[in-house]
């Protein structure tokens, strides 16, 4: 667990992620971020999804996936 960590730090790491990258959280992080309710999914999906990302549970952690926009996978390969 991060001490302190906010979600304006968390909102601050996802936007620097570049399209596939990863950022992995801990899940007690994660609870005290969003908490621990029937609730708290819905809250971690919706602020993943609005920072173009899908988020995932892996063990103890919490892993945010950028997106790839539309335009870069539907570019043809050389």
């Amino acid at each position: 667990m991060r001490r302190n960590f906010t979600l304006p730090e968390l909102e601050h790491e996802l936007g620097c992620l570049e399209e596939g990258a990863v950022h992995h959280m801990m899940r007690r992080d994660y609870e005290r971020l969003f908490g621990e309710n029937d609730a708290a999914l819905r809250r971690l999906r919706n602020f993943a999804k609005s920072h173009d990302c899908v988020a995932s549970f892996a063990d103890e952690q919490i892993l945010f996936r950028k997106l790839v926009s539309a335009t870069e996978s539907a570019r043809p390969v050389e």
